[in-house]
């Protein structure tokens, strides 16, 4: 987590800050731009980029940057957008290899994933995303992880930013996406239906690694809970599964890699797997996943998954998987939330699983509900 941590710069890459026509600080001058790109051009790059039928995925993927590459000058960044970039900050013009996806837990970041994403970069751009903080992802990823042409931090801090041209053009051209922690109730407020999400999904399908840590995690599923009523506690969860906390929205990026799934973080550390189990009770009550997926992330640790579907865990902790295709005994307004049986799963550093369509997760544990908690039907739950 990079969100406390003030910038580390040397002495070296303060001078090239210095000397560059970049911005590296809200108050600099933003430098000219040509003018923005209107719906109908964007409409036009989706189509390029869509218009090659080859049966090579790859080539399509290249197709797709070559066509956003020539068909969209950058536009000029907003007055009121405070960014913050180190690197290059044109447009590094090449192909990225993914898609793929880093589900991190929060706490500590997780230097392999970053790793596992630089060769996926093939020395692109980076923007991180965030509404509060400031630039402590950029030295670190450009200068310890390495790999990326540029990094840019943006705060898009309001629906009128995640509307602006720059901000769609920023992520849409890049090969690497982050989005840090903070509140996911303005990340879902602000971003959601917007200039923004759209170009998170255009990123994606163009090939981008789209990764999210804590409250950047939570985003990322089909399924996010959202605290815009605020947080809710694992006893609260199971307490009331439709208390008026539990605030089950759609997804900002469609993907279907990442389809029926929602996500939690600070897994262990914030004892969640109660409000993780009511989360998926509740789309298999609503009717809104057939077969609906929990994935809890402990900090300290990341799950990465790649273009084939193909999911891997690096880090010091588990990630935890819960099934929820089969309906709970009891899920109704008002009431407690009653399980008989549940299946889920654990995995820890180098386990990994398949989230690729017609794939079957293999669930070696099982959890239950007993008079208002959560508990392993056979040994320990965590």
């Amino acid at each position: 987590m990079r969100d406390m941590n003030p910038l580390k710069t040397s002495s070296l890459t303060l001078c090239v800050l210095l000397a560059s026509c970049t911005t590296s600080s809200p108050q600099a001058p933003n430098p000219p731009r040509s003018a923005a790109p209107d719906q109908a051009d964007l409409a036009t790059i989706k189509d390029l980029g869509q218009a090659h039928q080859e049966p090579d995925d790859g080539q399509k993927l290249s197709d797709m940057s070559v066509a956003l590459d020539q068909a969209t000058p950058a536009p000029l960044p907003p007055a009121s957008l405070v960014r913050y970039l180190i690197g290059d900050e044109a447009d590094a013009k090449v192909t990225p290899k993914g898609p793929g996806w880093i589900l991190m837990g929060g706490g500590p970041d997780v230097d392999a994933a970053f790793v596992w994403w630089r060769d996926k970069l093939n020395g692109g751009d980076v923007v991180v995303l965030r509404t509060s903080g400031e630039d402590g992802y950029n030295s670190y990823l450009y200068t310890e992880i390495g790999g990326a042409d540029s990094v840019e931090t943006l705060l898009v801090t309001s629906r009128q930013l995640a509307q602006d041209p720059y901000v769609a053009w920023r992520v849409s051209h890049a090969e690497g996406v982050f989005i840090a922690g903070g509140d996911q109730a303005t990340y879902t407020q602000y971003w959601r239906d917007t200039a923004l999400s759209r170009a998170l999904k255009e990123a994606s399908d163009r090939g981008a690694v789209i990764g999210g840590t804590s409250a950047g995690c939570a985003i990322l599923g089909q399924f996010v809970f959202s605290a815009i009523e605020g947080t809710i506690t694992s006893e609260e969860a199971i307490e009331d599964p439709y208390s008026m906390k539990m605030v089950l929205e759609d997804a900002i990026i469609p993907t279907p890699t990442l389809s029926d799934i929602i996500t939690d973080t600070h897994f262990y550390e914030r004892d969640r797997m109660g409000r993780l189990v009511a989360f998926v009770a509740r789309l298999k009550a609503d009717a809104r996943a057939a077969s609906p997926l929990g994935i809890g992330v402990d900090e300290g640790t990341a799950l990465l998954i790649d273009q084939d579907g193909e999911a891997t865990v690096k880090g010091e902790g588990f990630v935890y998987v819960v099934d929820g295709s089969k309906p709970a005994t009891q899920c109704i307004n008002g009431s407690p939330l009653i399980i008989d049986e549940m299946p889920y799963t654990r995995y820890e550093d180098g386990q990994g699983f398949s989230l690729a369509p017609g794939s079957r997760l293999r669930f070696e544990r099982s959890l239950q509900t007993n008079e208002g908690n959560v508990e392993a039907t056979t040994g320990r739950l965590y």
